[in-house]
């Protein structure tokens, strides 16, 4: 489960930037469903927030803090393995001013898993990692597991290690094999640290994140759906949405030219034709019953709206999200998925069964969420960008509004912030 995440230095965002999941004492209502406790081993565990939704106008940052949770993950997961020798880091820093572009971005995130509270963070520019540090509480006390610091004059990383890092002489080793542009954390993992696996593992399987850029491909629904199980749970959930369908049926086929666009390069088409060979596609057949007769009919793929594509493709890692309580993180939530369809998730994950940890994280402009009844005033955030065109993050609760506040409208009048400043245009010479 998330806590927190801040970053600084990182596109939009100079300043840092913290978005918490930790819900406010202060607040009563919904608390049941929309909070849980955070199950942690140490200390009084806080109660965090399910989800949270993110506001703001185009180009306020919203998108940057969603590629920021994701920068982080890639770097965890494959700094190591896949990045070669002076291979530059992919960060940007805020570029408007000479300070900035001259800083470091840096990262840090607070979560935990099989009830250990982690606090892992590095710095980075395009060159190299400049600092790297991991605390971990597994008895109650902050562990300082490592701390990693580029020492510029000596012109190398310096080390230090807490008597609770176990590995010995091979910390060494792991310490030698570290390049400037790959995390420590990634090459320990790569050389078979196992007491780092835990949070690797909440990296890797836990926290799910998906841009704008990408979106929902319904390659992992298919996959799902070979079970039984799990595909007669995928036709109930969009059932849900009243697409009264009656099953869904995978089709397998082979692969051949027939299936590639028309007009192809043929250097690209026999690309494809050699890297696709004997490669079997998959793809979903949507099963409607007859109006009269109750009879099974068949719809291909194509015959189907872009909306219950849209569903399909997102049944899967949402079921799977619930089933294994990950941390979903998405931007534009609401771009393919009509806005009821969106309170309808948000509310299943706020009343699902009992000791569920699962969290959703989402950017909109559906301001209809915007209900007291519906979420508590810790879980709404606002993004706009200041007088430097820096990206600001705020929670709705800085305002400290009534809770019988029409959060909507006072949203949509400007009282919170994190709505588009509209000048007046002039279209063809005619006020």
């Amino acid at each position: 489960m998330l806590i927190e995440f801040s970053v600084t230095n990182y596109r939009s965002i100079k300043e840092r930037q913290t978005l918490s999941m930790v819900s406010s004492p202060a607040f009563k209502e919904l608390e049941s469903p929309n909070t849980f406790l955070s199950q942690q081993n140490e200390g009084t565990p806080p109660r965090l927030v399910r989800s949270a939704v993110l506001y703001g106008p185009n180009a306020s940052g919203k998108s940057t803090l969603i590629q920021a949770l994701q920068f982080v993950k890639k770097q965890v997961l494959t700094s190591q393995k896949e990045s070669q020798a002076g291979d530059p880091i992919d960060t940007v820093p805020f570029k408007l001013t000479a300070e900035s572009r001259a800083a470091d971005s840096e990262f840090e995130i607070t979560f935990v898993e099989q009830g250990v509270r982690y606090e892992y963070g590095f710095c980075c520019n395009r060159e190299r990692f400049t600092e790297e540090w991991l605390f971990a509480y597994p008895l109650g006390r902050a562990q300082k597991w490592f701390h990693r610091v580029f020492d510029a004059d000596a012109g190398k990383d310096i080390y230090k290690f807490s008597t609770s890092f176990l590995g010995g002489r091979k910390r060494q080793d792991w310490e030698s094999q570290t390049r400037p542009n790959a995390l420590f954390f990634s090459t320990a993992i790569q050389l078979n640290n196992e007491q780092l696996r835990p949070a690797f593992d909440w990296f890797k399987e836990r926290l799910q994140v998906v841009t704008s850029r990408h979106g929902f491909h319904q390659h992992f629904t298919l996959q799902k759906c070979e079970k039984d199980e799990f595909r007669k749970r995928i036709v109930e959930f969009m059932n849900s949405a009243d697409l009264s369908i009656a099953d869904i049926k995978i089709k397998e086929t082979l692969f051949s030219a027939d299936s590639l666009p028309e007009g192809m390069p043929k250097s690209i088409r026999d690309d494809l034709m050699e890297k696709m060979k004997d490669a079997t596609l998959i793809e979903p057949k949507f099963l409607h019953r007859d109006i009269n007769t109750q009879e099974i009919v068949e719809f291909e793929e194509d015959e189907e709206s872009d909306g219950t594509r849209a569903l399909f493709a997102f049944a899967g890692p949402w079921l799977d999200v619930l089933e294994n309580q990950r941390v979903l993180v998405v931007d534009e939530l609401d771009t393919s998925l009509h806005p009821l369809l969106v309170h309808h998730l948000v509310r299943q994950l706020h009343y699902d069964r009992e000791g569920n940890t699962a969290q959703l994280i989402f950017t909109t402009h559906d301001t209809t969420l915007l209900s007291q009844k519906f979420l508590r005033r810790d879980q709404i955030w606002f993004m706009e960008k200041d007088k430097q065109s820096a990206t600001q993050l705020y929670p709705l609760s800085d305002f400290s509004p009534r809770d019988t506040e029409a959060v909507e409208r006072g949203y949509l009048n400007g009282r919170y912030g994190g709505i588009p400043f509209l000048k007046e245009l002039d279209f063809y010479g005619v006020r």
